[in-house]
């Protein structure tokens, strides 16, 4: 265990990336959560949108992880609530078939991307969001 976390000797809980995880893809938030929390992320996922703005409200995170897969008009309602906050969340959307246009304040990837990409996305991400500037855009 120790080799796993040696990178996050002397890094503070306060200062590690906060990520919240929204999929009903089981194998897929598996995955991403160990992955991530490896890298030193600080993870908690649900089991779809539906349960996201609670664990959203409860967690503060820098990052929210949506899977888009299901549904577009979900996607889209969900993505609303949460611009919506008082505060800055950064919204990185995965899917299956990411040639989709997506708003100008959401990442969009494809939900298998190598794991380095979407590492260095949802830090680019939570850079972008701590200084409470506007996320920038694009397809990833």
């Amino acid at each position: 265990m120790a080799r796993t976390t040696a990178h996050l000797q002397g890094v503070e809980p306060s200062e590690r990336i906060r990520v919240v995880l929204a999929a009903r893809d089981r194998r897929f938030v598996r995955v991403t959560s160990f992955l991530l929390g490896r890298k030193g992320f600080l993870i908690e996922s649900v089991r779809g949108p539906e349960h996201l703005l609670s664990a959203v409200d409860r967690h503060r995170p820098d990052v929210v992880i949506l899977d888009g897969t299901d549904s577009l008009t979900a996607t889209a309602k969900t993505i609303a609530a949460i611009e919506d906050l008082s505060y800055p969340v950064a919204i990185l959307v995965v899917a299956d078939a990411p040639e989709v246009s997506s708003p100008k304040s959401v990442r969009l990837l494809h939900k298998w991307t190598p794991f380095y990409q979407l590492a260095d996305e949802v830090e680019r991400l939570s850079a972008d969001t701590g200084g409470h500037e506007e996320v920038s855009n694009g397809v990833a």
